[in-house]
């Protein structure tokens, strides 16, 4: 009787490996590569098990420093086989992530990547560091006319060339970070041949070959610029790219970076929603890119801003007959609370839902009779990242909550090093504050 336990607990303790192999293989494609291979010695049912893995997360930082040869000559007699001597079954994603490995060949690893892409893979996502000298080239007359492609994720710091007779009929996501863009057509070409494209996100790419970037696509939703904040490279090489936006289904969009000079938005009617931050301070009188970049999505319902605060009262006239739902955040500058006060353009900002400082100083003044409209009605959420002066602060705090009738969060954090009896002085004292919305919850440091 004992022996028919002892073998029925054998049995339940092994459920895994009695699941059928389908889903074995679909539980070790989500574990990382060198986890799934190890599974090998577990029993002879997990021996080859990995071989039918669909979704390839391979992470040259999982190996020590310096590998060890054995390491590396087993990790290469893995891929090898799993690759080009196991071919039947299809990937679907690929994920690598490679950094330079001492003893092994970079024509292994461009083997590798071209294996994967004539399995009929949906989804890649390819990150090379950039502190490497031999990085692997990409076989892009291949990586382009993939069919399967799904979402494609690129993070090469090198040139990247797009083939004449690109094609990624299938192609919804592009996501392309510290990519050196050839020149102006080779964007243009690559973008015009992703029919179905819905996402695409471009970060940190270098366009010192280009003088436009033109993104049109019918079918794109959601676009995201991101560009270098290095303030010292862009006074050498100021940004004078010309952008070319032609994007009828777009409904969000996002910026980062200094603000360029010429913008030609074309076509943007369903734009919904925008998250815009501005690196540097903006003298209107110098620049009418920031101008111009507001007037073309001044139709959209949500508007998250951040920028300096010099040329929000400007902004504010424009943007103050449009019934968008504002959120700012003010970047931290000193100086300029002396020269502007912070209600003075607030006056023009009559659908303000959110409002972050990253400085409350003593030079902020407070309107005694008039309250903005904004403040009294629309504010939900207000939060200060610093502060310089703690009288100010609970000045500022005391006003919010006296006025501020459907706030819902504020929060106070800062990074000043205070002593644990003085954080809880301060909260302690911010808590006990009277408030005009009975639904405002407080949250400080």
């Amino acid at each position: 009787m004992a022996s028919n336990k002892g073998k029925k607990a054998k049995h339940d303790d092994d459920r895994i490996s009695n699941l059928p192999e389908s889903i074995l293989s679909r539980i070790l494609s989500w574990l990382p590569i060198k986890d799934a291979v190890s599974t090998s010695i577990l029993s002879t049912r997990w021996r080859y098990l990995f071989l039918s893995m669909f979704n390839l997360d391979v992470d040259f930082h999982m190996f020590g420093r310096p590998p060890s040869p054995h390491t590396v000559k087993s990790f290469t007699n893995f891929m090898d086989k799993l690759l080009f001597f196991h071919s039947e079954g299809r990937i679907e994603q690929f994920r690598f992530n490679y950094i330079p490995i001492s003893g092994l060949n970079v024509s292994c690893v461009c083997g590798w990547i071209c294996a994967a892409l004539w399995r009929g893979v949906k989804d890649i996502d390819f990150n090379f560091a950039s502190e490497s000298d031999s990085i692997p080239v990409l076989s892009t007359a291949l990586l382009f006319t993939v069919k399967t492609l799904v979402r494609l994720k690129l993070g090469i710091p090198h040139l990247m060339t797009v083939p004449v007779h690109v094609r990624l009929p299938t192609l919804k996501t592009l996501v392309l970070e510290n990519v050196v863009f050839e020149d102006d057509d080779s964007v243009k070409r690559l973008l015009t041949s992703c029919p179905v494209l819905e996402d695409l996100s471009i970060s940190h790419c270098y366009m010192g070959n280009m003088k436009c970037l033109q993104i049109s696509n019918p079918s794109l939703k959601s676009l995201a610029l991101v560009f270098k904040c290095n303030l010292f490279e862009f006074v050498l090489f100021p940004f004078k790219v010309h952008i070319v936006i032609d994007v009828p289904s777009l409904v969000y969009f996002k910026y980062v970076g200094y603000i360029a000079k010429n913008y030609s938005i074309v076509n943007m009617p369903s734009l919904g929603r925008a998250d815009i931050d501005i690196y540097g301070g903006c003298n209107l009188r110098e620049s009418d890119g920031l101008v111009q970049f507001f007037e073309v999505i001044g139709n959209i319902k949500s508007l998250q801003l951040a920028l300096f605060p010099e040329p929000l009262p400007f902004l504010f006239q424009r943007l103050a007959a449009s019934p968008i739902q504002l959120h700012l955040k003010i970047l931290h500058t000193i100086k300029t609370w002396k020269r502007m006060g912070l209600f003075k353009f607030l006056q023009f900002s009559p659908n303000l839902q959110t409002l972050v400082i990253s400085n409350v100083s003593n030079e902020i003044t407070f309107p005694m009779e008039k309250v903005p409209s904004c403040v009294a009605y629309q504010l939900k959420e207000f939060k200060v990242l610093d502060f310089d002066d703690e009288s100010s602060l609970f000045k500022m705090v005391t006003y919010i909550l006296k006025n501020a009738k459907v706030l819902n969060k504020l929060t106070i954090c800062t990074t000043r090093l205070l002593e644990a009896e003085e954080k809880f002085r301060i909260t302690k004292q911010l808590l006990s504050l009277p408030r005009c919305s009975n639904k405002c919850q407080l949250i400080a440091f």
